[in-house]
């Protein structure tokens, strides 16, 4: 072998490595560069991962803050929903406590207006009866009136009230009890008049009572005069019930005793002259006869209401 072939071909081996070191290097350095690029695309992509889960993060944050603003709207909804509930469910037993009081108030009213009306009703029946009672009071004093006159008995009788009374002096004599034959004959005329009168068709359905009723004059104690009265008054009755009364039958003498009553009223009552304070003494010696009609007090309360009315 020839010496200077063998130094090229050594030259050669030596290019050879450099060539291929060179080659080793520029891949390493290409490989550094890939991973290079591969860290940094990594790390770009961490970044942006990064960044887009903070930003994820923060609409979670957001849409948590939204869901709780919207929970505690939604409970404040709730609560006022169930105050709401709550007043209405209270408004709505009130309504029904005042319709039940409404209820009750127009059963009240209806079953007070059926009062009313039955009253009302009551009243005027009433009114009718004290009307068809007065006009027959006033009926029963015209026809005493004028029976009365037909047999000459010259009796005042009280257009109001329909009294009729006879001065003391001609039934008894003074301080005494004792009816007088005048007092008798009197009472002969009188009593089948009055008597037959009031108890004569319609008459005898209405009047309720005939009252004698013995009046003195002033002189002398209350007490005393009050006897005197009663027993002038019973004097009268006994006499009208007795035997000698021949002017009534048997059958009316039963109906007078029924409704017949006498009282004595002593002075409590007197007859005053003119100037009316003066007591006529002779006026005020009587025995008056009265007739009441059945619910004569409702008459004259009705009367005096009715009077009253007039005047206001």
């Amino acid at each position: 072998m020839r010496p200077g072939k063998k130094l090229r071909q050594n030259g050669d081996n030596g290019s050879y490595w450099t060539s291929y070191s060179d080659m080793m290097a520029g891949m390493l350095f290409t490989f550094a560069l890939i991973l290079f690029a591969a860290v940094y695309q990594l790390i770009d992509l961490q970044q942006k991962k990064t960044i887009e889960l903070q930003t994820q993060e923060a609409q979670l944050a957001t849409q948590q803050s939204i869901l709780l603003d919207q929970e505690a709207q939604l409970k404040d909804k709730e609560e006022l929903l169930a105050t709401t509930t709550l007043m209405l469910k209270e408004q709505q037993e009130e309504l029904d406590e005042n319709r039940s009081a409404l209820t009750a108030a127009q059963e009240s009213l209806s079953l007070q207006q059926s009062k009313i009306e039955e009253q009302a009703a009551l009243l005027a029946a009433q009114q009718t009866q004290i009307d068809k009672l007065i006009g027959l009071r006033t009926q029963i004093i015209e026809e005493l009136s004028t029976e009365l006159s037909s047999v000459g008995l010259n009796a005042v009788v009280d257009r109001k009230t329909g009294a009729i009374a006879f001065t003391g002096a001609v039934l008894f004599d003074t301080g005494k009890n004792e009816l007088k034959q005048s007092g008798k004959e009197l009472l002969n005329a009188f009593i089948p008049v009055y008597v037959r009168t009031l108890m004569s068709g319609e008459n005898a359905d209405y009047v309720g009572e005939i009252i004698i009723e013995g009046h003195t004059d002033t002189t002398g104690t209350y007490l005393n005069n009050l006897a005197l009265s009663q027993e002038r008054a019973l004097a009268v009755a006994t006499y009208c019930l007795g035997a000698e009364m021949t002017g009534l039958t048997y059958e009316e003498k039963l109906v007078l005793q029924d409704i017949l009553t006498a009282n004595g009223r002593s002075y409590s009552d007197p007859v005053y002259m003119a100037d009316g304070t003066t007591v006529d003494m002779d006026a005020s010696r009587r025995v008056v006869f009265k007739f009441r009609m059945k619910d004569s007090e409702m008459i004259d309360q009705m009367s005096a209401i009715l009077e009253g009315q007039q005047e206001d």
